[in-house]
């Protein structure tokens, strides 16, 4: 019964360092070690047993996939109605997991992205390739939001730029 109870205590605790700190990545190594003192029990055994708990899942936290893009933002100038208005985000994982992306969201429907669905290895390479509807004459401003089990997930990415219209010859 106490070994369940003090695994119900573990759980109860990951739970309250992903909820109110959002991880525990985002603490100082000084208020990481406050707060997991703050919420051990007094009995030493079982605060010892919670302290290696949170350690090991503080640890698992900075072991996890990373996208690190070459570039955030694109501007594609001034271009011709009717072109190819597109451009491939180039990113690497540069954590120890693989990378999955779950979903790609643009901020409009004349913005549409396509990503790998497969995995991503520790120190892989892809591109999310993001692509414009340039029969929208005038100036545009979008955002590609990318989510994955990333650490630094959700990533924002960005494109502007300027449709003149062309006449079709």
């Amino acid at each position: 019964m106490k070994r369940f109870i003090l695994m119900f205590a573990v759980a109860v605790m990951a739970a309250a360092i992903l909820c109110p700190a959002a991880n525990a990545q985002e603490m100082s190594k000084k208020e990481f070690k406050h707060y997991v003192d703050s919420v051990a029990t007094a009995d030493n055994k079982d605060k010892k047993a919670v302290k290696d708990s949170l350690i090991k899942l503080d640890a698992s936290l900075v072991d996890n996939a990373e996208m690190t893009f070459k570039y955030t933002d694109h501007n594609f100038g001034t271009v011709a109605s009717g072109s190819d208005v597109s451009y491939d985000f180039e990113f690497i994982n540069t954590g120890k997991e693989p990378i999955v992306i779950n979903n790609v969201s643009t901020s409009c429907g004349c913005t549409t992205p396509s990503w790998p669905r497969e995995p991503i290895p520790s120190k892989g390479r892809a591109i999310i390739k993001v692509k414009y509807d340039s029969n929208r004459i005038g100036n545009f401003s979008k955002t590609i939001t990318v989510y994955s089990n990333a650490k630094n997930s959700p990533v924002v990415l960005s494109i502007k730029g300027s449709v003149q219209y062309t006449q079709n010859k």
